[in-house]
């Protein structure tokens, strides 16, 4: 089994960091963001300032690094390529997204249409930011390739 690339684990994570962070603006914090607000007005919440920003960017990182880790990690079972990324994608997007969403509804801090419109917006977000990240994935050459590579 070939070892983890951790500099291109690095790299792919943090492309799909700035991807997800740039997606997660534009649609909850544009599209969506009025909606938000008016959550967030309805239950007597101040409107998301600055720590609540950079808490939202980090959790897009944190959530970036995790599945192009996942990927990685899967690439020996599914193989290296597109569909495994989607699958990567699609079970942190599970995690992260829907299943995100059930406490805040089960206690009625969110209106469902707000839950399933993020959650449906996640789903291109994750997909676009993991292909790109994990397209710039390559393993590091095992010893015996590096040798066959020398000698030729």
């Amino acid at each position: 089994m070939q070892k983890i690339n951790i500099g291109r684990t690095i790299l792919a994570g943090i492309v799909a960091a700035v991807l997800l962070d740039l997606f997660e603006f534009l649609s909850n914090g544009i599209l969506l963001g009025p909606q938000w607000a008016d959550s967030l007005k309805a239950l007597g919440v101040p409107p998301l300032g600055p720590k609540g920003i950079v808490a939202f960017n980090l959790w897009s990182v944190v959530v970036a690094f995790i599945t192009i880790w996942l990927y990685v990690a899967i690439r020996p079972r599914f193989g290296p390529g597109p569909k495994t990324a989607l699958i990567a994608a699609a079970v942190i997007w599970l995690l992260g997204w829907p299943l995100g969403m059930v406490a805040a509804l089960a206690m009625h801090e969110v209106p469902r249409d707000l839950a399933l419109y993020s959650s449906l917006l996640g789903i291109p977000e994750m997909a676009i930011a993991i292909l790109v990240g994990a397209s710039l994935y390559k393993e590091e050459p095992t010893t015996a390739g590096r040798a066959a590579t020398a000698a030729s």
